[in-house]
């Protein structure tokens, strides 16, 4: 048995985190399929009962505390993106399925990154993450180094990132002060 996240809702920064269900599943495979989104990740079936069963698979690894996956929203409930918390093994959980939609307001997806970092490092007491990018994902690349994480590998795709707790603290203001608005 994994660790639980015990709340199902989590309200932070103006966003709520919510743990998915198989009604997103439209929502989730709008964001996969859409071409300018879905560069710098893998690729998934455009079926949509195949999304279905996948988060129905992914339900029985969240009810084991295997795996978180989150769907952020506004306050009055419009999805806006993904994140993923999986491999939560020893002092280390994996980040991923970070996708949000082209509407989203600005810095959401930056809040979300931050939030579920913070769910896996203090409701869930990790002390590392770890993560990987496309090489060609210059932007998010650049906005990873800002965390001073080591890199551990990398190949002709993707860098592949270890951030300890330690320099996510040391840094994830400056990104708060720009993003939240106070809250």
């Amino acid at each position: 048995m994994g660790k639980k996240i015990i709340q199902s809702n989590i309200e932070k920064y103006g966003l709520i985190f919510r743990l998915i269900e198989p009604g997103d599943a439209a929502f989730i495979l709008k964001l996969r399929s859409d071409p300018s989104l879905a560069r710098f990740i893998s690729k998934t079936s455009n079926s949509l009962n195949d999304q279905i069963n996948w988060i129905n698979n992914y339900k029985t690894r969240e009810a084991e505390g295997k795996e978180y996956y989150f769907v952020t929203t506004t306050l009055d409930g419009q999805s806006l993106g993904t994140s993923r918390l999986s491999e939560l093994e020893g002092d280390c959980f994996e980040l991923g399925s970070w996708l949000f939609s082209r509407e989203a307001p600005q810095g959401a997806s930056i809040l979300a990154d931050i939030v579920t970092k913070e769910i896996g490092f203090d409701m869930l007491d990790f002390n590392f993450c770890k993560f990987n990018v496309r090489k060609e994902n210059k932007s998010v690349l650049k906005y990873h180094l800002n965390f001073s994480p080591i890199i551990v590998d990398e190949n002709d795709l993707d860098v592949y990132f270890n951030l300890s707790k330690e320099n996510f603290y040391k840094n994830k203001n400056k990104f708060l002060k720009f993003y939240s608005n106070g809250n």
